[in-house]
């Protein structure tokens, strides 16, 4: 009869299991970790987007900066928050108070881009014994003392920056920043490097960790 040693083997085996199990329960275990770096890089690609729209077509998003500076990241009248869990990824994106005065204004338009995002009407009364002045439509100054009610303020900008949070989170998203990350998952290049001789349950967690990191960031 022959004898096989079967140590070596057995050892190697239990090895490759408990590497392999410590692999896939790290992936699980750093969903959130994974989560939470996808959000920071949507939310890059997301500043990036919206100003690269706002310098080439200024018109539509000028209120969304301080006044004269369209598409400049500094002067961004909005920003985005993300919520992360295990398997969940929530945006919510907020104005934020204007400082800036206007040209043909002597005190900054605080609410400007909600309003002008929301296409609120705004009354102006004049102050004081001094009337109004202010820029006609046709580009002529107007001067006078009763309240002036302006039904599109900013122009024709409400909900332009909905819609172009909708462009990225439709399109450019899923077109773009994820198909080349989905591409890098779809081949786990990290559990075959970590296979091999002193594999364990905890190497298999170490290398779950390194497949979850992505790698790089936003052109």
């Amino acid at each position: 009869m022959i004898k096989t040693d079967m140590t070596d083997f057995n050892r190697t085996m239990k090895n490759a299991i408990d590497y392999s199990r410590g692999f896939a329960n790290g992936v699980q275990q750093n969903e959130q970790y994974f989560n939470q770096q996808l959000a920071e890089l949507i939310k890059e690609a997301f500043y990036k987007y919206v100003d690269s729209t706002a310098r080439l077509d200024p018109d539509r998003l000028h209120h969304m900066y301080e006044w004269e500076q369209t598409g400049v990241d500094k002067a961004r009248l909005f920003r985005i928050e993300a919520f992360t869990g295990q398997q969940s990824i929530r945006f919510v994106t907020e104005f934020m108070q204007s400082t800036s005065v206007s040209p043909t204004a002597n005190e900054p338009f605080v609410n400007k881009a909600d309003v002008m995002e929301s296409g609120t009407m705004v009354t102006v009364t004049p102050r004081g014994e001094g009337p109004l002045v202010f820029e006609g439509d046709d580009g002529d100054m107007v001067f006078t003392n009763e309240e002036v009610t302006i039904t599109n303020p900013g122009g024709n900008v409400a909900g332009q920056f909905a819609a172009v949070a909708r462009e990225f989170f439709t399109n450019y998203l899923d077109q773009a920043l994820l198909r080349d990350l989905v591409l890098q998952l779809q081949t786990p290049v990290e559990f075959s490097q970590g296979w091999g001789k002193g594999m364990s349950y905890a190497t298999g967690q170490r290398q779950a960790k390194r497949y979850l990191t992505i790698k790089g960031g936003i052109a």
